[in-house]
């Protein structure tokens, strides 16, 4: 048991420059195994919650994504010497970039399914509309 202790605590110490990430991670695959969760319920009823929704959805999420995350954390610490173009650890930054992506496109696609409009849709609706205010107030002033 003191062993074990021991080896998980020399592993969390060796992650803790990359917590933030990991913690941002599972995050965002809790969201989305909810959210997925809501959809299929809401969609099929109870009967439809199973058990292998959660071991296939995020058992294999987190295994994939912090798996990945804590390879590219080893590149950039011995192989980039910790910066990349005086970033500190671009790779896994950049990497859990693109996992957060991911999840978020799964959260917009569930959430069409129950007839919503996508949220890239409506945040480039907002963007234009922003767009036009600013180019009103610029005609204002002047």
């Amino acid at each position: 048991m003191k062993i074990a202790l021991t080896l998980l605590a020399s592993i969390g110490t060796f992650l803790m420059p990359i917590k933030g990430l990991i913690i941002l991670l599972i995050c965002f695959i809790t969201f989305d195994t909810l959210m997925a969760i809501y959809v299929a319920v809401k969609m099929k009823g109870w009967k439809s919650f199973r058990s292998a929704l959660l071991r296939k959805g995020m058992t294999s999420k987190i295994f994939l994504y912090l798996g990945t995350v804590v390879i590219a954390f080893l590149a950039d610490q011995y192989i980039m010497g910790g910066t990349t173009f005086g970033i500190p650890l671009l790779l896994s930054k950049g990497l859990a970039a693109v996992w957060c992506y991911a999840e978020i496109k799964s959260c917009d696609e569930n959430s069409m399914k129950l007839g919503n409009r996508s949220f890239f849709v409506i945040l480039k609706e907002f963007f234009q509309k922003a767009t036009g205010y600013k180019d009103e107030i610029k005609k204002i002033i002047e």
